[in-house]
């Protein structure tokens, strides 16, 4: 059998729960008041996911009886589970990371608090940053060499695409700043 891939929500829900033990619905309602919606996929997506990590040995649940008048599964990393994280927040950030999956990357940069290492989180955002300008580079090259009967509508997605990742750039530098 091989192992399962650890998910994006997976990461997000170890994250949150090394923050503070929490319930299914307590996780739920974050990620449905939180920008953080966009990585379960649906509400429903959010229990399956616990009991997977469960299963797996990532995070233990523990029923709670004594603070409502239906008891509530509560869910707390292992230390496989805060192990997984770590191994998650530490790696290297490749250019497909950055063409791909960057709010990802701005949510592991989101729980690198976890690591309480301001050099592992220079290190990322010196990654992240030098990563996102070598994109850079390629768009702009890529804007720079489209056709001219290219229609309008494609050049200015390609011009929103450089402008979302020149702000990615300048937020980095600014967040580099202040570690």
């Amino acid at each position: 059998m091989t192992k399962r891939t650890t998910t994006t929500l997976d990461y997000a829900l170890l994250g949150l729960l090394h923050q503070s033990p929490q319930s299914g619905y307590d996780l739920r309602k974050i990620f449905e008041t939180m920008a953080m919606g966009s990585f379960s996929g649906s509400p429903g997506a959010i229990y399956p996911a616990l009991g997977r990590l469960e299963r797996e040995g990532l995070i233990k649940g523990e029923v709670d009886a004594t603070t409502a008048l239906r008891p509530k599964k509560v869910f707390r990393p292992t230390k496989a589970g805060r192990q997984t994280l770590t191994n998650w927040l530490l790696r290297e950030i490749e250019r497909d990371d950055v063409e791909r999956r960057v709010d990802e990357l701005l949510l592991r940069f989101a729980f690198h608090w976890v690591l309480d290492n301001k050099t592992a989180t220079r290190r990322f955002l010196e990654s992240f940053s030098s990563e996102v300008e070598g994109y850079l580079e390629a768009l702009n090259r890529q804007q720079r060499q489209l056709p001219v009967e290219t229609p309008l509508h494609a050049r200015l997605a390609l011009t929103a695409g450089i402008e979302q990742y020149r702000a990615c750039a300048r937020w980095a530098r600014k967040a580099l700043k202040e570690f």
